[in-house]
């Protein structure tokens, strides 16, 4: 067993940077929830050996090989894996790749303890390990939340610092996206080598194939999903399965729906009284305006193109849903980040302008169609498509007019430093805040 890994910082939940339907945007988050400070313990509860995990990773690897589930040389070779990563953490002198490699080490005993260790996830857990242990081998630590070309994987890594190198989901999916515009045949190459290796390493969450998240973030315990980060790989892999002729992407992307569809945690579905919103994380119910515009888009062309009956009846409820929120993410002169939240970044209120525009655009375009009966997203009538094209409009004036946001000002509250914009939207911007900015997992 590892020694245990040192308390690491936990990453804030401010939502993941909403993508054009082409490609990932790296952002910079703002946090939508300040960070408690780190609780004080008596000194005699500090020095208490953490109780050894019933559920450990070899043990649980055991389990695994005698049900049948992986093979003698997937044990073998995980459990050596998993073996030489403890020894190099526990040998390496303090520093950041001793700190990494404990970090990662910590997820996957995390995974292994909550019994989440299965047949279907064990790959991307492993591959996480081995190329944490290859980089920290000899190579610096990258800038914090960067993405370092990890050589021999054609997926996107990220750096996440106490948390190693992890694989971004959300970005491989935007890059695939991106590369099914192409039609350069190595590119179009190098789309193939991207999803087959997300196929591959595809785990099973919710009854179908989903694309997890290995790392400790904001609260949620690895493994963990993210809706958005779902809906846009399903959309890619319909795209490329029109793009290179292959049906074998398609039946993933229509399987994946699962994930949409099944409440949280387990899922990204929040159930409301007219609808579902679709959750950016699994393991949070916070409603974030550009993640689950962006959701609500990816599914509408993924249902336009398959007109999948799963896929069909989610598009609906999730864009009735998101209809019926708007008033509660609008300020009147700026958008709400989440319902209840603070005000949006300028950044954030652009990618969320862009959303609405995109919707208004394909609503109004399902209008023209369903009237000469062709079929449309959702199978049925179209969506009015004049709330999306009014917010749209409403949201480039306010652009227009105060393009880096309304302005704020500072009052101190016992003691304690606030921001209160024009808005009348609140957030602690005192010492007790872990991170003023973060980005997206």
């Amino acid at each position: 067993m590892s020694s245990p890994a040192p308390a690491r910082r936990r990453l804030a939940p401010a939502g993941l940077a909403a993508l054009t339907l082409a490609v990932a945007v790296p952002a910079v988050l703002p946090v939508a929830t300040p960070l408690a400070p780190a609780p004080a313990f008596a000194a005699s509860k500090a020095k208490k050996k953490p109780a050894k995990p019933k559920y450990t990773v070899e043990g649980e690897l055991r389990k695994l090989r005698t049900a049948g589930s992986i093979t003698g040389k997937d044990l073998s070779a995980w459990r050596t894996l998993y073996r030489d990563v403890t020894a190099r953490a526990k040998k390496a002198p303090k520093g950041t790749a001793k700190t990494e490699l404990l970090g990662v080490l910590q997820n996957t005993e995390t995974i292994a303890a909550r019994r989440e260790l299965t047949a279907s996830i064990a790959p991307s857990v492993f591959l996480t390990l081995q190329v944490n242990r290859d980089w920290w081998a000899s190579k610096a630590a990258p800038a914090d939340r960067s993405r370092p070309v990890v050589d021999g994987s054609p997926l996107t890594w990220q750096y996440y610092k106490g948390e190693g190198l992890q694989i971004q989901w959300l970005a491989t999916f935007g890059l695939a996206n991106a590369l099914s515009t192409t039609t350069t045949p190595a590119k179009l190459e190098q789309l193939r080598t991207i999803e087959d290796e997300a196929l591959r390493l595809a785990s099973t969450r919710a009854g179908g194939p989903a694309w997890q998240y290995l790392f400790d973030f904001g609260g949620g315990a690895p493994p963990w999903g993210s809706g958005m980060a779902q809906a846009t790989a399903m959309q890619s892999l319909v795209r490329t399965s029109t793009k290179l002729g292959d049906p074998k992407y398609r039946e993933t992307a229509l399987k994946a729906v699962q994930l949409l569809r099944t409440s949280s945690p387990t899922g990204a579905r929040y159930k409301r009284p007219g609808g579902d919103h679709l959750l950016l994380y699994t393991f949070a119910k916070t409603r974030v305006l550009n993640a689950f515009s962006q959701t609500v888009s990816a599914l509408h062309e993924i249902s336009a193109a398959t007109q999948d009956p799963k896929v069909n009846a989610l598009y609906v409820r999730a864009e009735r849903e998101l209809r019926a929120e708007l008033p509660s993410y609008d300020l009147g002169n700026w958008a709400r980040y989440n319902i209840g939240g603070a005000k949006e970044t300028p950044s954030y209120h652009l990618l969320s302008r862009d959303n609405m525009r995109t919707l208004c655009r394909v609503l109004t375009a399902d209008a023209g169609a369903f009237a000469v009966g062709q079929p449309v997203a959702g199978a049925q009538p179209p969506a009015p498509a004049g709330p999306y094209c009014a917010m749209a409009e409403r949201f480039t004036r306010d652009l227009t007019l105060t393009p880096n946001g309304p302005p704020a000002r500072s009052r101190s509250v016992g003691g304690a430093r606030l921001t209160v914009d024009t808005t009348g939207a609140v957030t602690d911007t005192g010492a007790s805040v872990a991170a003023p900015a973060l980005s997206q997992p």
